[in-house]
């Protein structure tokens, strides 16, 4: 959570850096004329691409209200009708970030997330998900060698979602364990996970290998820990505000 003084600083930041030069620009072509008033703005960040940055009409935001009154479908709602807001929600391109300033009720609320790739998260986890139950029946049926062999793929995809999170992309099994074991010693994912990742790139190969190493294995841990990755994973496809209804003054 922030405080007012850093949301000042955030809202004076976006406004210096993106909002005022592009103002200044449309005015200089005639896109805007004096007297423009500002009432809503968005900065979409998308990987490979400049800024781009939305005023008023151009940005679309939606909020979900609690009323003091019925409403009959399809009503205007006034302000006035309003108790509570629950929630307020942005469109913006999926796999991008944004930052999102708009005025309400006499206050700016700015809105913003980070994350890139929230569309292609959402797709590996589905993928994921599959090798994960495909994991379970070889389990229920006693195919070890399959079992560990999906696994390893369910929980890769599954680390890979925190690559794609910060803008990067899947790099190779041995690159994607490394930066996932460095990511776990920065305690942004559990080292558990970070450990059976790596083991379960080695049980993969007992199907070349012919080892019966796998054996002494504890496979119900492993399928524990890979569901917890997708869980994890999972979050970060998911709707989350960084600064969620704060207000500038």
């Amino acid at each position: 959570m922030f405080n007012k003084k850093e949301i000042s600083r955030i809202f004076d930041q976006v406004m210096n850096i993106w909002i005022k030069p592009e103002m200044e620009r449309r005015k200089l072509t005639g896109q805007i004329k004096d007297g423009f008033e500002l009432k809503r703005a968005q900065i979409i960040f998308t990987l490979g691409k400049s800024s781009e940055i939305k005023f008023n009409e151009e940005v679309s935001i939606r909020a979900e209200v609690k009323v003091n009154r019925s409403i009959i479908k399809g009503e205007d709602i006034k302000e006035s009708d309003i108790e509570k807001i629950e929630r307020f929600i942005v469109d913006y391109p999926l796999n991008s970030g944004h930052i999102t300033l708009f005025r309400f009720s006499n206050k700016w609320i700015i809105i913003f997330d980070a994350r890139y790739n929230k569309g292609k998260i959402k797709r590996t986890l589905d993928i994921s998900r599959d090798f994960y139950e495909s994991a379970k029946d070889d389990l229920e049926k006693g195919r070890l060698i399959p079992f560990y062999e999906n696994c390893w793929n369910s929980a890769e995809l599954s680390s890979v979602c925190h690559v794609l999170c910060r803008g990067g992309k899947n790099k190779g099994h041995g690159e994607n364990v490394k930066d996932f074991v460095e990511w776990s010693e920065l305690g942004n994912v559990d080292k558990k996970h970070a450990e059976a990742l790596s083991r379960l790139k080695d049980l993969r190969k007992t199907k070349y290998s012919l080892s019966l190493d796998f054996k002494t294995e504890n496979s119900q841990e492993f399928m524990k820990i890979v569901g917890e990755m997708i869980d994890d994973a999972e979050k970060l496809a998911s709707t989350i505000k960084s600064i969620p209804n704060q207000e500038y003054c």
